[in-house]
């Protein structure tokens, strides 16, 4: 009893009569009816982190830890077409080049490393090399009824294409089936479907280098909303209810975050590279005469002082000068961006930046940027308006991820933030997030779903999910 330490100063019958109610936690599944789900989306929902699929990753994905979770309301069981062998383990991360030669690579962990300085560091490293297994991955089909239906690498435009070819999907794909039919044939009662990042991703990845055609373009925003729309009515059409969420701006992601856009030098350092760019800006000049070139000749010029100085890029946007022997090059501009795959031992030993231009596909100008900005606003538009005109739940995940960016966040106790590595939110590929930062997306998708259905799913306890992966 709570309160047997009073039992010297109060009588048995009058301690009984007083002692408090202590009320347990009701459950409830309200208005919706979680006895069968399917979770539709891409790398995001399958699970996907530090640069690979793995069995890990998948047991611990967005939507088997929501349906965990349901489970406490009435929620039935949570097929996923989880990796065998060292699939599971080393990880399978998909990239067009090592398919090409039938290979997958590694996941990532934290281990030592050396850079071409000889500083010692702790950084992101594949846990093994690339070995033969792609054929492993699509062979691997254990079920053709998978609740989890998230597909590494899939866009909006994927979802109703009974071409689509995936490895991941290949997996869980009976012949003639689409994402959809393969969702909607389990006939769910209730459904999550967040899709869309890959619609602007690899646009970003890539410096926007395709422009807005390419395999990496963007996809057109009215396109989006088509396909968006088709999907929920397809997801709806038995009355399932569901929640959807809505995309994160990419650019507020570790991943275009990490990399500083300049570095430091000495006044010596600067007398050098001016000396080295003088010919270049001489010809700006003769350039400038050119009433129509004088503002773009100006912004262009390259000028360096003691102390931190913005890099020099690559920049194709620029007015073809090479008929005066110019080329297409500046210094990065406040706001813009360079990608985490940027080579840090080219930068610190091969002076990319300084007296050589870092690529352009490692770069997002200020006008790429505003296209990503354009298309994630219009496509989460769509998303809030297939909510709203559906009565689904709607996660606004973008405001999540922004939030890390800026303020941050504690929950248990621990601090959050996008920061690489040491934020604890997001997993060593600066895209996806580690399993603490899946946990908190999942929290919000079951405040989302608790605040449209009247239920009262239980929340998770972010903190007793593991960190990041150190390899030993």
């Amino acid at each position: 009893m709570k309160t047997k330490n009073l039992l010297y100063i109060l009588p048995l019958a009058a301690l009984t009569a007083c002692e408090p109610d202590i009320d347990e936690p009701s459950f409830s599944a309200g208005s919706a009816d979680f006895a069968k789900t399917v979770a539709v989306g891409n790398s995001l929902t399958a699970g996907y982190q530090s640069g690979a699929l793995s069995a890990d990753g998948q047991i611990n994905s967005l939507p088997a830890m929501i349906a965990g979770q349901m489970k406490q309301v009435g929620g039935g069981d949570f097929n996923q077409p989880i990796l065998t062998g060292d699939l599971a383990s080393q990880g399978a991360g998909f990239s067009l080049a090592l398919a090409g030669v039938g290979q997958v690579e590694t996941r990532l962990a934290l281990k030592g490393t050396v850079d071409c300085l000889g500083t010692v560091s702790v950084g992101p490293v594949r846990k093994g090399p690339n070995y033969l297994g792609l054929a492993a991955l699509a062979a691997d089909v254990s079920s053709s009824t998978y609740n989890n239906q998230g597909v590494p690498g899939a866009k909006v435009t994927d979802l109703d294409d009974p071409a689509y070819a995936n490895p991941y999907f290949s997996r869980m794909r009976p012949l003639g089936k689409t994402m959809l039919t393969l969702a909607t044939d389990l006939n769910a009662t209730f459904f999550s479907l967040w899709i869309g990042n890959n619609d602007v991703l690899g646009y970003a990845t890539t410096g926007g280098d395709d422009g807005v055609t390419g395999p990496n373009g963007l996809t057109d925003a009215v396109i989006f909303q088509t396909k968006y729309e088709a999907a929920v009515t397809a997801l709806t059409a038995n009355g399932a209810k569901g929640v959807v969420a809505n995309i994160p701006n990419v650019t507020s992601i570790p991943y275009f975050t990490t990399v500083p856009i300049g570095t430091s030098i000495t006044q010596a350092q600067a007398d050098q590279l001016n000396t080295a760019y003088a010919p270049y800006n001489g010809g700006l000049d003769q350039v400038a005469m050119n009433p129509a070139l004088a503002d773009e000749a100006a912004a262009r010029k390259i000028s360096f002082t003691a102390g931190v100085n913005t890099f020099v890029v690559s920049d194709p946007s620029l007015t073809d000068l090479s008929g005066s022997g110019l080329p297409s090059i500046r210094q990065i501009k406040a706001g813009e961006l360079l990608v985490l795959t940027t080579p840090g031992d080219s930068i610190k030993c091969a002076m990319w930046g300084t007296a050589k231009p870092i690529p352009g596909s490692y770069h997002l100008r200020a006008d790429e940027i505003q296209k990503i900005n354009a298309a994630t606003d219009a496509y989460n538009a769509t998303i809030k308006s297939a909510a709203q005109a559906n009565g689904l739940a709607h996660v606004d995940a973008n405001a999540r991820l922004k939030e890390l960016a800026t303020t941050g966040i504690t929950i248990d106790g621990i601090a959050f933030s996008s920061a690489l590595v040491t934020g604890g939110a997001f997993s060593l590929d600066g895209v996806h997030p580690a399993t603490r930062g899946y946990a908190i997306i999942a929290n919000d998708f079951i405040s989302a779903i608790n605040s449209t259905y009247s239920a009262s799913i239980p929340k998770l306890s972010v903190g007793s999910y593991p960190t990041l992966e150190v390899e030993q």
